[in-house]
């Protein structure tokens, strides 16, 4: 393949929805049986690239496909054992310290920013707040109606009797509102604080301080998912696309759809190893 077409490839390919990195790996395994460095160059990949789609799928549940196209193309050789090979290579590379640090990174920016709450207020301490503002406001006023011509005085002096007749009722014992706004006020201190713990509670499931829960969902889901795929489901040619022959799988997932690509063969490899995998993170 030409340099420009496979890096029109590249560009094409993009992302799509994923599981767990089994599924990746079943979509690069192919053809021969060598050390994963030249798997890497078979696939017209670096080293490097083949790193971060292990590392984005295990983080962000996506599959970074960067080369995908020519995968799918390959037909010759033992594909079992190049996924073998490389989902050794996977399982070592997510337990290296470098993947952790990788995580751990990837955790804390994730992590909900939860702002400083204030506790809420009385209803006498919300009537002196309150009181204490509008008397300062209309302090404010009167002193700066010293400096104002008789006429600008004369306009001002609805508002200053507005201030003073808000002081006046603010004051009055009788007046409701105070105890209405407290209330409140603690209502919405309790919804943000139950907020703020749901969102923590939602973090700390979906990004555990031990990476290990996290490989376990993607191996599950991965298992999960290929005890479904129907590897003897037919194919048909609509438009110059293959399509399933039955509707019903044609709506499947871009998951199951990647296990199915990949093969019954590559599967059983991959659904061993992710089993023999699980086991050892029990």
């Amino acid at each position: 393949m030409k340099r420009n077409s496979k890096s029109l490839i590249i560009k094409r390919a993009g992302f799509v929805l994923c599981t767990s990195v089994i599924l990746s790996i079943v979509l690069l395994s192919f053809s021969v049986n060598r050390a994963v460095d030249d798997v890497w160059k078979q696939l017209g990949i670096s080293q490097q690239t083949g790193n971060d789609n292990i590392k984005n799928s295990f983080l962000s549940g996506y599959f970074y496909h960067y080369g995908a196209e020519a995968v799918r193309n390959a037909t010759s050789g033992n594909r079992a054992a190049a996924a073998g090979t490389l989902l050794t290579y996977v399982k070592q590379f997510v337990n290296s310290d470098g993947f952790k640090k990788e995580y751990e990174a990837q955790r804390q920016a994730k992590k909900p920013q939860v702002q400083e709450r204030k506790t809420p207020r009385s209803a006498d301490k919300i009537r002196k707040d309150m009181i204490d503002e509008t008397q300062k406001a209309l302090d404010d006023l009167t002193t700066r109606m010293k400096t104002m011509t008789p006429d600008m005085q004369k306009l001002m002096e609805p508002t200053v009797k507005s201030y003073e007749e808000m002081i006046k009722s603010y004051k009055d014992p009788k007046n409701e509102m105070f105890t209405m706004m407290a209330t409140v006020e603690s209502q919405l201190y309790e919804q943000n604080g139950k907020s703020d713990v749901d969102e923590m509670k939602k973090w700390e499931e979906e990004w555990p301080a031990d990476v290990k829960p996290l490989i376990k969902k993607r191996l599950q889901k991965y298992l999960s998912i290929s005890a479904t795929v129907d590897f003897s489901a037919e194919l048909k040619d609509k438009n110059g696309k293959k399509v399933f022959v039955k509707d019903e799988y044609e709506r499947k997932s871009a998951d199951w759809k990647m296990i199915y690509r990949a093969g019954a063969d590559v599967n059983g490899v991959a659904k061993g190893f992710a089993e023999q995998w699980l086991k050892e993170l029990n």
